[in-house]
């Protein structure tokens, strides 16, 4: 049948295991949505247009702006961005929109 050659795999093991994500909502209708931004490429053009869509498509859907948490990128990053859940659930947020520039 021909020769036989040992095959390896050039990639390295992962860094980061995988986690276990959150359901997913069946709407977004009635929840409150959170737009987060780490202030690097047109989030101030596109959340708004996002915005105006979402409300024309769910009743009663609330947006928190991404001016309500800051800029999530920057010196304070970490402290930002470790806050964050305790940030979301203190706001009843019920899903986000993460706008992040990488």
């Amino acid at each position: 049948m021909g020769d036989a050659y040992e095959v390896v795999w050039p990639s390295s093991p992962l860094g980061i295991q995988q986690q276990r994500t959150a359901p997913r909502l069946d709407t977004l209708a009635s929840k409150k949505v959170a737009f987060l931004w780490d202030y690097l490429f047109r989030g101030d053009e596109l959340f708004p247009v996002l915005k105006v869509a979402l409300e024309e498509r769910f009743d009663d859907i609330e947006i928190v702006s991404f001016e309500e948490f800051g800029n999530l990128h920057g010196k304070d990053e970490k402290a930002r961005v470790g806050r964050l859940p305790d940030d979301l659930r203190s706001r009843g947020v019920d899903a986000v929109v993460s706008g992040m520039g990488c």
